[in-house]
């Protein structure tokens, strides 16, 4: 029972990055897929899953498109997730791939390509859907909108995930290509496509059959109620290899408590933020205080910091401000270049176009209020959760 399942502690992320093996309930032998987030300054969390495992995930994926997005064998699918990190491929593509494979519908599979050509592909395939995180589709809609008319294309809907999508960037995506937009949300461990807007595109219907969903207080791990926002803890209700009991998501949240006017019976969950100090960047990447604090304290010259991240164009600009007691361009450069080592920046600048090259300002010291600075040395000033 669901109060029974209380009494269990939570599952951290940090218990998977300690020992995943310890997960394993069936011999290792088993497994066929590990699928890996990243883990720039800790251990990457790998999951790792069965065939059964991901026939369930595909046969519930395959579900949820035809019931929420009436995909079909017509459809023609573009995606351009990227692979992944390291060797391993990325979950969420794999799983759609096979996914859009099931109904039978065309997909056009590749990794980002240069503007002219995407719109290369756009044209001669004439795609019906598009899908990868919106930050990467908000960068192709103020690039390609450059080259072409977007809404003549006949994209007819457009499949974002993996990071938070405000409403102002939803809203000027669905303009310009003249479609609908529709959130999805997952986790790359508990097994990718775990809900899904409809058209009501006011939160997104849970897959409750693969999932037993509660909301905690972060700070108490008391149960909250229905409407109530709290951190989203997730117990896999159908995984063969490597199941989760109360795994904490460290998403901040709410179950809806009212079924939804679409008819589906299936509850929905809106997502609100996050209780640790993760920031998603560029186009699906994540960003942590401790490598900004590894960089920025590295260089014994400088005293405090504040990153800022502001939304530009299209793009995630960050501003470093340096409390320093030596004011020189050598150290602007190393705290630069240092930021440019990170995965997650470089590949947003040089690769998916949606991180601007870091803007480093040095100043004097006692410039930064001391007040808010040692809560607040990341300030995000996007409004992801709008």
């Amino acid at each position: 029972s669901a109060s029974a399942l209380t009494q269990i502690p939570p599952t951290s992320p940090g218990d998977l990055q300690a020992n995943q093996r310890s997960f394993f309930c069936v011999p290792e032998e088993k497994f066929i897929k590990v699928f890996t987030t990243s883990g720039t300054t800790s251990a990457p969390k790998k999951a790792y899953f069965t065939q059964q495992d991901i026939d369930s995930i595909i046969n519930s994926s395959v579900t949820g498109m035809q019931l929420l997005y009436n995909i079909t064998p017509h459809d023609i699918v573009r995606m351009t997730f990227e692979e992944g990190y390291g060797t391993e491929i990325w979950g969420n593509r794999y799983c759609l791939e096979h996914t859009f494979g099931e109904i039978g519908a065309l997909t056009l599979v590749t990794g980002r390509l240069k503007i002219e050509d995407e719109l290369k592909i756009l044209l001669d395939y004439k795609p019906t859907v598009f899908m990868d995180v919106s930050s990467r589709i908000n960068y192709l809609t103020t690039e390609l909108k450059k080259l072409y008319d977007l809404d003549t294309l006949g994209i007819t809907r457009i499949l974002l995930g993996a990071e938070p999508t405000p409403n102002t960037m939803r809203k000027k995506i669905e303009e310009v290509w003249g479609t609908n937009v529709y959130m999805g949300y997952g986790t790359t461990e508990l097994g990718m496509n775990m809900a899904g807007e409809c058209e009501e595109k006011h939160g997104m219907h849970m897959t409750e059959t693969n999932f037993f969903t509660e909301v905690i207080d972060p700070q108490t791990g008391e149960h909250l109620e229905d409407g109530e926002i709290g951190e989203l803890v997730f117990t896999t209700l159908n995984r063969d290899g490597m199941p989760f009991i109360r795994y904490q998501s460290h998403d901040l949240g709410r179950i809806m408590p009212d079924l939804c006017p679409c008819g589906l019976p299936l509850r929905k969950l809106e997502i609100k933020g996050r209780t640790d100090d993760m920031l998603p960047i560029g186009a699906g990447d994540n960003l942590f205080i401790r490598m900004f604090d590894d960089i920025l304290f590295g260089q014994p010259e400088v005293i405090e910091y504040q990153a800022i991240f502001e939304r530009k164009d299209g793009k995630d600009h960050i501003t470093i401000i340096a409390e320093t007691s030596s004011i020189t361009d050598d150290l602007r450069e190393k705290i630069f270049k240092g930021l440019m080592e990170l995965p997650e920046i470089n590949n947003g600048v040089h690769i998916s176009h949606t991180v601007a090259p870091p803007n480093i300002q040095l100043v004097k010291q006692n410039t930064l209020d001391r007040k808010s600075i040692k809560q607040k040395r990341l300030l995000d000033k996007r409004n992801l959760y709008d």
